[in-house]
C-alpha cells in the first residue's frame, strides 16, 4: 500500500510540473478515442508528441496503415481541453506525388525554422509559418523525395509539401 501512494504522488508531482512550467500534459488514450471516432476501424499506433501547431501545447501524432494506404494523423489538444483529429493519407504504391516509391520509415521531427526561398528555393506551402519552437514532421520512403508534413495555418488541419 506505500508503494502504492508514493507511485500516486509521483504522477501527480510530474503532472503539476509539467503544468507549472507551461506544458499541458495530454491524454494519449483520450487521444487516440478522438481519432477512432473520426476514422473508425484503423489499427492507430501512437509514434510521438510533439507541438506540431504552434499552440504551446503538445500533440499526438499517430499512423495507421491498410492494403492501399498510409495514414499520419495529428490529434490536437485545445486550451479548453477538447481534442481534434486531422489525417493526411499516402499511396503506398503508385505514381503519384501521394505515393511511396518503398517501404515507410519511422516518422522524424524536423524543425520548421525554414526560409524556403533560400534554403529550399520554392515558395512557402499554403499556410505554412516559419518557426523556431514548433517541429514537423519528416516522412521518408523509398528512394524518392521524402515528405514533409505540417500545419497548415489556413486550413487548420495537417498538410504535406515535398520537392
Amino acid at each position: 500500500m506505500k508503494t502504492f501512494s508514493i507511485l500516486i504522488a509521483l504522477v501527480f508531482a510530474s503532472t503539476d510540473a509539467a503544468m507549472a512550467q507551461g506544458k499541458p500534459t495530454t491524454d494519449r488514450t483520450a487521444a487516440q478515442q478522438v481519432l477512432q471516432a473520426a476514422r473508425p476501424g484503423m489499427m492507430w499506433r501512437h509514434v510521438r508528441t510533439l507541438d506540431i501547431n504552434c499552440d504551446g501545447m503538445r500533440d499526438e501524432i499517430f499512423t495507421a496503415q491498410d492494403a492501399t494506404s498510409y495514414y499520419v494523423a495529428a490529434v490536437i489538444a485545445t486550451r479548453g481541453g477538447a481534442m481534434r483529429a486531422s489525417v493526411v493519407q499516402f499511396q503506398l504504391a503508385g505514381n503519384s506525388q501521394e505515393s511511396f516509391c518503398g517501404r515507410p520509415e519511422p516518422l522524424q521531427a524536423e524543425s520548421q525554422d525554414i526560409d524556403f526561398p533560400e534554403d529550399i528555393g520554392e515558395p512557402p506551402p499554403q499556410g505554412f509559418r516559419r518557426s523556431t519552437r514548433c517541429q514537423g514532421l519528416r516522412l521518408a520512403a523509398g528512394e524518392c523525395d521524402s515528405f514533409h508534413l505540417y500545419w497548415n495555418h489556413t486550413s487548420g488541419q495537417l498538410a504535406w509539401w515535398r520537392l
